[in-house]
């Protein structure tokens, strides 16, 4: 196989429309656009983009949940030499304010109905230009191009800097193990604030196969036509349930790249027997999303490391480098390195079974949720903001569906009520996203909370084993 950095000699797009200019390659509803329509389509929104002024390396932020138009956008946005970034539509009104305040954007683009107010930022709209001009910046796959937002050990999201070149390697490694052929397509099932939609992406432009984007509402029927997915387990059990109904719709799926939480054996094997082939993995934003996988079966592992990556262990944690590692963090308008080191530490621990790794945990407090990371310390600080609330602490609990879900310990003044677990419930609802707040708020136990004696996590964690 040909070298990632020399596989396009222009945008892929253009590849593929100089290729196989008539073949369909993105699906929206009833629409299908060739990828000489695609080629065309990017064009024209990137002179669009230079007409209301968007400049090379200026950053431009989307707040928005997946759609053809955020797509178009991304291409657009990468195709004029600017940067996208993705933030998550369903956060609070203070979030987004601290994340967009972080990275000093450009531009931003949101749907015209949203229920957050950003007037303080210079829109940019998805247009054709009123005068057709020159979009004067060449292909350079070593370019940053996209930023994906993940937490870091202190709670504060860091802004990772992907390239082409990293994104297109990531791509390149996970299909020589999977199947993604001309004749293919993969639904966008995942956000595109995350790095896992975003490798969606790049794996369509890499194989030059099919793309699906569907509504919300379509989402089962569009599932049930495409031969690609990455899904959490309860999506693909919806499916297979689906198909026990009366005369299902025919299935085409052959492919799901599972994650975000535990996988049960029964659940692939259904899948399975059907045919569809269940992959799991490992993956990190910093490295371009995937970095092991394996096809799903009764081991607890996730895999083998792929193509274009490396991994390691150092006193029981994950280090990782290669080709789909990020350029680096974004801040102050400025890239800096993410590792001092050759090596980037994940902070994740794991260990060797034969050649497959198992992952053991984190390092430090955080936890995943659904496929979403969830740093205790952010949630604690809301929490904390609540008059009457002295003492906040936020641990995970195992769940079937998610993986984890977070609980939280409280230590307040008065009586932890139905009435003020209700109170509490709705207050993190105005503060953080849905998936770091609590789902169930507990007392803290008299013997580790009273005293004036710093709270131990450890005994918490064990205080909360017991209870379950």
């Amino acid at each position: 196989m040909a070298e990632v950095t020399s596989y396009f000699a222009t945008w892929p797009w253009q590849h593929w429309a100089t290729k196989r200019p008539s073949a369909a390659a993105l699906s929206f509803g009833e629409q299908t656009f060739s990828w000489a329509e695609v080629s065309a389509r990017v064009d024209e929104y990137a002179q669009g983009l230079i007409e209301q002024g968007v400049k090379r390396d200026q950053l431009i932020a989307v707040v928005a949940p997946n759609s053809v138009q955020v797509l178009w956008l991304i291409l657009a946005a990468i195709r004029v030499g600017a940067r996208y970034v993705g933030l998550n539509p369903r956060s609070s009104q203070p979030e987004l304010d601290q994340q967009l305040e972080s990275l000093q954007c450009d531009f931003i683009w949101y749907p015209a109905k949203i229920e957050h107010a950003f007037e303080h930022y210079a829109r940019v709209s998805l247009l054709p230009p009123q005068q057709p001009r020159l979009v004067p910046v060449t292909w350079q796959p070593t370019r940053p191009a996209t930023l994906t937002l993940t937490s870091g050990s202190t709670g504060q999201p860091k802004a990772v800097v992907h390239s082409a070149q990293s994104q297109l390697a990531s791509a390149a490694g996970l299909l020589e193990w999977m199947d993604y052929g001309e004749q293919d397509s993969w639904l966008l099932s995942l956000p595109l604030f995350h790095i896992s939609g975003l490798a969606i992406v790049w794996r369509w432009l890499y194989r030059g196969a099919g793309l699906v984007i569907a509504e919300p509402a379509q989402f089962e029927t569009a599932l049930a036509a495409v031969t690609h997915a990455s899904l959490v387990p309860t999506q693909l059990q919806r499916l297979l349930v689906s198909q026990d109904r009366s005369d299902p719709p025919p299935l085409a799926l052959k492919q799901v790249l599972l994650g975000g939480a535990v996988i049960p054996v029964s659940l692939t094997k259904q899948a399975e027997a059907v045919g569809i082939n269940c992959w799991c993995g490992y993956g990190l934003t910093e490295m371009g999303s995937t970095v092991t996988a394996k096809r799903a079966d009764a081991s607890s592992g996730v895999g083998s490391v792929l193509p274009n990556r490396e991994l390691t262990l150092k006193d029981g944690e994950i280090l990782v480098r290669g080709k789909t590692q990020c350029i680096g963090y974004y801040r102050n308008k400025t890239i800096f390195p993410v590792a001092d080191a050759e090596w980037f530490a994940t902070k994740d621990l794991g260990r060797w079974s034969g050649e497959e790794l198992h992952i053991l945990g984190r390092v430090d407090n955080m936890f995943i949720s659904g496929g979403e990371n969830i740093q205790p310390e952010m949630v604690e600080k809301e929490l904390l903001a609540y008059p009457g609330v002295k003492q906040a602490f936020v641990l995970p609990v195992d769940d079937s569906e998610f993986g984890q879900r977070p609980v939280a310990i409280v230590e307040v003044e008065t009586l932890l009520d139905k009435s003020l677990k209700q109170a509490l419930h709705e207050y993190m609802q105005e503060r953080v996203t849905t998936f770091r707040r609590p789902v169930e708020y507990l007392e803290m136990p008299d013997n580790l909370g009273a005293g004036g004696i710093k709270v131990s996590r450890k005994c918490l964690t064990e205080w909360l084993e017991t209870r379950e």
